[in-house]
């Protein structure tokens, strides 16, 4: 039992100690496109589109987008957010995560529907949180290594085999969560973001503005007569004090002159 014991605290600082040369193994392991940017940076894509187009294409382009997405499985497309705005400001907003080439396919299908007004990209380098990740996906794995060993040395140790079982349980627990922080870090390197915003800033019609000033009237007639109803209320007192006390007044002021 005590055998049992220092074998696992001495797996315990073994798996702490664990070598760094696990690094490069672990990030050749994980694949995809680390390679990105130059020198093997792990780099993650964000880019951004504006398009502006007449009204009767956003939705129309909104469609076509989304069923392009849907269309290349091979890209790995995914729709992560989308809404569409109607009424006086009519424009639509779509997010997608897709392989490179997949990206460069639904900005080109964006900017047939419109005029590209705006683009960007912003990257943000990975390299750490990856190294980080590999490493300790490498400890994880080493320390697992030894427990296994230890529980078949335990033999019929039942408080033994509790302890390292408790402890192998805890470490696979670790090494799931491990697993799938590197993976969704390895999938924001190897797959771009792409934030497509469709608008009609320049592309409104002639007629819009009165369009929209004559669909307002009778809401702006309505505003202006309880704004008239409302300030006729207020005056109201005010008025009739004057007409009571107007009278006074001037008989006042004709006896002070006759004085």
């Amino acid at each position: 039992m005590k055998l049992i014991s220092t074998m696992l605290l001495g797996a315990l600082l073994l798996a702490g100690c664990a070598p760094k040369g696990g690094d490069a193994g672990g990030a050749g392991a994980t694949g995809g496109r680390g390679d990105k940017g130059k020198g093997g940076a792990y780099l993650a894509y964000i880019h951004a589109v504006s398009i502006d187009t007449v009204e009767a294409q956003v939705q129309p382009l909104y469609e076509r987008l989304v069923a392009a997405c849907k269309a290349e499985p091979a890209d790995g497309c995914t729709l992560l957010d989308s809404s569409v705005s109607g009424g006086r400001e009519v424009g639509a907003r779509l997010s997608f995560r897709a392989s490179p080439a997949g990206v460069q396919r639904l900005i080109g299908l964006a900017a047939s529907g419109g005029a590209l007004s705006e683009r960007s990209t912003r990257v943000e380098d990975l390299a750490g949180p990856i190294v980080d990740s590999n490493k300790r996906l490498e400890m994880l794995k080493q320390y697992q290594l030894k427990l296994q060993e230890l529980e078949r040395r335990a033999g019929r140790d039942v408080d033994a085999l509790i302890k390292v079982s408790r402890e192998l349980a805890t470490v696979q627990s670790e090494l799931e969560q491990a697993t799938g922080d590197n993976a969704r870090l390895m999938l924001r390197v190897n797959q771009d973001v792409l934030n497509v915003t469709l608008g009609t800033r320049m592309q409104r019609s002639f007629w819009a503005p009165v369009r929209h000033a004559l669909g307002d009237f009778s809401g702006n007639l309505l505003a202006g007569l309880s704004g008239a109803i409302i300030g006729f209320a207020y005056g109201l007192p005010w008025l009739l004090a004057f007409l009571l006390l107007f009278p006074l007044a001037r008989k006042g002021w004709r006896r002070m002159r006759g004085a």
